[in-house]
Parts: C-alpha cells; structure tokens; sequence
C-alpha cells in the first residue's frame, strides 16, 4: 500500500536558510584542511602559538554571536555567524591538532557588551574588520604553507561577512566599507 502523504520532515525557509548556510560553513572548513592530516608534524612552536591565537580569536567571535544570539533569539545570520567561527576554528584545530577550548578573554570581555547592545550589526562589521586585519597579518609571519593557507581562506570568508554586514547596514554601496579595512589587528 502506497501512502500520499508526504512523511518528509517539513522545514519552514528560515530553517532551510540556516542549514544550508550552516552546511556552507562546514564545507568550507573542509575546504580548508582537504586532505591534510591532523598531525601537527611539521610545525615549528612558533606557528602553533600563531595559529592557537588565531583559533582563540575565531572561538570569541563564536562566543559573542552567542552572546547577540540572546538578544536577538533565533536569529539565522547571529546563528550562521557564529557557526561560521567555530568552523574556522575547527579547521585550525583539525589542520594543527590543537584542540579548540580556549577563547581571548580579552577580545571577548571588549565586546561582549556591544553584541548585546543596540548597534550589534555595526559592532559585528568592526569585529569581522578586525578578525580578517589580525589574519592578514599573521599571513606575513606564517612559514607554513598550509598553516598560510588555512588562515588566508578564514581572512578571506570574515571579509566577505564584512561586506555582507556593510549591505544589512544599508552601507552595500560604500566602497569604503565594502572593499577597505582600516581595522587594526589584533597583536599576536
């Protein structure tokens, strides 16, 4: 007997809109890392170090979309936000071995007011500005080319969350805003 009913679970387009961007930051993690092996053979202490800094960085821009995400309950682009970090975050860790359990209290204690505050948005524009300046200049001290590879494809996704928060922020057209970043990096 044959059933016309449709037993498919049903996902409302907010849902379908979260997993498929959700899914998105997975597989661009796995882009990241391709085929390398979690080993850290190889790498010298003082690219670990570079790249456990920009692990930590990655794990408090997770932790502050959580933070927005209390605010702003359900939010699909707080949730894609913040997956996206702990994507990037894993690929670091996945690439390293390191394992991924330490935020920078101090990156996350600066803004942890603003993200639950009024100007979230502007705040998370400052925020993926900075995040993509600090991995811009962690590029020039890297050795490694695949450690360089997995922090370029990070500064390269956080600049296109820039300019994707440059348009929520009615700024879409700012040329200014869309293809420079005055932010200043964070020092390693």
């Amino acid at each position: 007997m044959t059933s016309t009913r449709d037993e498919s679970p049903q996902l409302n387009e907010t849902d379908f809109r979260r997993k498929l961007l959700a899914g998105g930051s997975a597989a661009l993690a796995m882009t990241m890392i391709g085929g390398r092996s979690a080993s850290a053979a190889g790498l010298s202490s003082t690219e670990l170090d570079l790249l456990k800094f920009a692990q930590r960085i990655e794990l408090s821009l997770h932790d502050l979309y959580d933070e927005a995400l209390q605010v702003d309950k359900g939010s699909a682009a707080w949730t894609v936000m913040a997956d996206s970090h702990e994507s990037f975050a894993q690929a670091i860790a996945g690439f390293a071995g390191l394992s991924a359990n330490e935020r920078n209290e101090d990156v996350f204690g600066s803004y942890r007011a603003a993200m639950r505050g009024a100007d979230r948005a502007m705040t998370a524009y400052e925020l993926e500005s900075i995040a993509a300046a600090t991995h811009i200049e962690l590029l020039g001290k890297l050795s490694d080319a695949g450690s360089a590879e997995v922090i370029a494809s990070i500064a390269s996704a956080e600049s296109r969350h820039c300019v994707v928060l440059a348009d929520v922020l009615g700024s879409g057209s700012d040329v200014t805003m869309t293809l420079t970043n005055s932010a200043q990096p964070i020092e390693a």
